[in-house]
């Protein structure tokens, strides 16, 4: 008798497993993937990272300079803002967000032109940049032996007297405020925001 119980208990876990076996939830499917790199929603998402999200929603995003030297719109904008993906020539994630100011000495300074500013011009790169030098605005890679200029999140300003600038420190490696291109018509502070860490070098956007 005893025997015939411990059989049927045995009988019932084993089928009270293979119940809780069989409702055992599936897995979760992976999250979909995101756009593809270098995709033109890739380049909006990228582009938007660089500022606040206040602005950069509403921002026009413009994508680099082709081989043309022209850049072509994205995403229309209605709050005077443009945003610009990575550049994909440097080591870093560096995508920016411009005022109207900024976006006038974007396009000087690609033009190797003296920026007209009547008033300070702001700009964010929340995810940090990499620049060839910190003298040199028209650099595209730095000198052998020498580093990337490679900065954490920060604004820059520029402001209409860049002269003024030129008694402001330019250490770009003692984690505060500095000046680049000190001494050109392109100098701009460049203001550490969100800590003093440097931007990391990004093979992938190379």
């Amino acid at each position: 008798m005893r025997i015939r119980l411990m059989r049927t208990a045995a009988a019932a876990a084993l089928a009270l497993v293979a119940a809780c076996a069989k409702e055992e939830p599936k897995p979760e499917a992976a999250a979909p993937a995101g756009p593809a790199k270098g995709t033109p929603e890739w380049k909006i998402q990228n582009a938007m990272s660089a500022g606040p999200r206040v602005i950069s929603a509403a921002a026009t995003i413009m994508d680099m300079p082709g081989a043309d030297g022209k850049m072509a719109q994205l995403r229309a904008g209605t709050n005077g803002w443009t945003c610009v993906p990575d550049d994909p020539n440097t080591p870093a994630n560096d995508p920016t967000c411009v005022d109207a100011g900024f976006m006038d000495w974007f396009g000087a300074w690609m033009q190797h032109k003296q920026p007209h500013l009547t008033a300070p011009a702001l700009a964010y790169m929340l995810q940090g940049a990499a620049d060839a030098s910190n003298t040199d605005p028209f650099k595209t890679k730095p000198d052998s032996g020498q580093e990337w200029v490679l900065t954490g999140p920060h604004i820059m300003i520029a402001v209409p007297d860049p002269r003024t600038l030129s008694k402001f420190p330019t250490d770009w490696k003692s984690g505060g405020p500095y000046v680049m291109f000190s001494g050109t018509p392109y100098a701009h502070w460049m203001i550490p925001v969100g800590g003093r860490g440097a931007a990391r070098a990004d093979s992938s956007s190379m």
